[in-house]
């Protein structure tokens, strides 16, 4: 996502071609929700304003699809009913099974390492209602201080 010792950024969108096909009208894009990357803010707003809150909520659901490795749009079936990939997330850190969101490849095995943990922490700031959500440079630095 940031390249180079300027960090410079390397994102792409995540809905702005169906704007370009005759089927994806703005309206629609809007009330998609854009697969699980629209912040809670923007999909309950009647006029949605792009915010850098908004894009902090979307690197968290970004990062929990990575530990996770399931999509945002994806609707997951568990014990407590079928939830989104955050509600899953979230629950699954409240009742304290960390271990069963974080996807064993990636973790290395059965146990998941101090640092897959406090990613995963990282991942469920940034999804935190919107005055309580870091900033990106909050994020950065949180990222950073991650060691392996």
């Amino acid at each position: 996502m940031l390249a180079g010792p300027d960090f410079n950024a390397r994102l792409t969108d995540y809905g702005l071609h169906r704007l370009m096909t005759p089927a994806g009208i703005a309206e629609q894009i809007l009330n998609l929700g854009a697969l699980g990357y629209r912040a809670p803010e923007l999909v309950t707003a009647s006029k949605p304003v792009p915010s850098f809150k908004a894009d902090v909520y979307a690197l968290g659901v970004i990062l929990m699809e990575l530990l996770t490795r399931k999509s945002a749009g994806d609707i997951i079936s568990g014990q407590s009913g079928a939830v989104d990939l955050t509600d899953w997330v979230r629950l699954c850190e409240r009742e304290g099974r960390v271990m069963d969101c974080i996807d064993r490849d990636i973790a290395g095995g059965e146990e998941s390492s101090k640092e897959m943990d406090e990613l995963l922490g990282i991942s469920l700031r940034c999804i935190l209602p919107v005055n309580e959500r870091p900033n990106i440079r909050q994020v950065f630095d949180d990222l950073c201080s991650i060691s392996v």
